[in-house]
């Protein structure tokens, strides 16, 4: 049976993750921090390639792609805990896994998008930086896309938008996104989040002719006395 939240259908997100960490499955974490959620999804597919004993099971393995706008961030927080993680799990060389798993890439999104995440072998920029698997192992879409606050400002709405639309799996793949309902100030939030997915749907020109974006918010909490957090689920379709 297909698992649901207050009457909410989540079997697409069931899907999408366990194609994440299957064969030849990938995820993309924006804002990753410490990159808990990628952290999971790498430990699984160890888990699932353990009766054949070997971390570079190539045919097996998922990739893993975590960006965080400050390399910092990825340097302090999302490749020790990386590495905690995967030395939990498999008793091969921690540092051997990334260049087959996954890829740490610091910068800003959009620049990052543009220079290795449209299926292209140019060289990143040094704005760009990453660590891990090669260049040429990045697919252009992902099974999974995960976002946590990435929608504080009207812009932000947009280029995480952008992004789902770009390099979400087309009918297959599935983003969700954690986020404030409103962002006092700055805009963003739930509403303005959906509103940027449906006007980049209208877009007739390349890349995105003849796609849509679908949002649908599968989770909201609210504790009656701080902001109302949203987890919405998206997804690419064609028209």
């Amino acid at each position: 049976d297909n698992p649901s939240i207050n009457g909410v259908d989540l079997g697409s997100v069931k899907d999408a993750v366990m194609k994440a960490v299957s064969s030849g499955g990938s995820t993309l974490e924006l804002g990753c921090g410490h990159g808990l959620p990628s952290c999971f999804i790498l430990r699984e597919n160890i888990r699932l390639t353990e009766p054949e004993k070997s971390c570079k099971n190539k045919e097996r393995n998922s990739i893993v792609v975590f960006i965080d706008f400050n390399d910092y961030v990825l340097h302090h927080a999302a490749i020790p805990n990386a590495q905690i993680n995967l030395a939990l799990s498999c008793e091969e060389d921690v540092q051997s896994l990334w260049w087959s798993r996954a890829v740490f890439a610091g910068g800003d999104w959009m620049g990052i998008s543009r220079e290795f995440l449209n299926g292209s072998k140019s060289k990143v920029t040094t704005k760009q930086n990453s660590i891990g698997a090669r260049k040429d192992a990045i697919p252009e879409r992902y099974d999974l896309i995960l976002a946590s606050e990435t929608t504080y400002t009207q812009e932000s709405c947009e280029d995480t938008a952008f992004l789902m639309m770009k390099h979400l799996k087309i009918d297959g793949g599935v983003g969700l996104v954690a986020t404030k309902r409103f962002y006092f100030g700055v805009g963003g939030g739930t509403d303005f989040f959906s509103e940027a997915a449906e006007l980049l749907g209208k877009c007739n020109q390349e890349p995105f002719s003849g796609l849509r974006l679908a949002v649908r918010s599968i989770r909201s909490y609210d504790t009656g006395n701080a902001n109302i957090r949203d987890l919405l689920e998206v997804r690419c379709h064609r028209k």
